[in-house]
């Protein structure tokens, strides 16, 4: 049984949708702590929420720095701007890999608050 929706979920559903015709509309910023404790932040794409969870899935390269980064500090935040609606969500949370494979590693942010910042 999949967990209750966090409140913000459907917000940012709804500004999916809103969004539909933009291709970049899937993009966001994902943030991390790099080397020495330094912020190294980059594009990533949405690929959906986790088994219908709160989680949000992005896939990467399992030899991509940004994977040694999480395993040392698994903690990020994704800054996502929908430029037709002109909404920004900003949520904070912890990551892990959910399965890796051969060369993808699926990591999904699961959210530290019930709530996401919306601007």
């Amino acid at each position: 049984m999949a967990a209750s929706a966090a409140p913000w979920k459907q917000l940012i559903m709804n500004a999916l949708e809103l969004n539909s015709n933009l291709k970049h509309s899937s993009y966001v910023q994902f943030a991390t702590i790099g080397s020495y404790g330094r912020p190294a932040n980059r594009t990533v794409v949405f690929r959906g929420f986790h088994d219908d969870s709160n989680k949000i899935q992005i896939n990467t390269d399992s030899r991509n720095c940004k994977v040694e980064e999480l395993k040392q500090c698994p903690i990020a935040e994704i800054c996502w701007y929908f430029t037709d609606s002109w909404e920004q969500f900003r949520i904070k949370g912890s990551v892990g890999p959910v399965k890796l494979q051969v060369r993808i590693a699926k990591l999904c942010l699961s959210c530290f608050c019930s709530e996401a910042s919306s601007f």
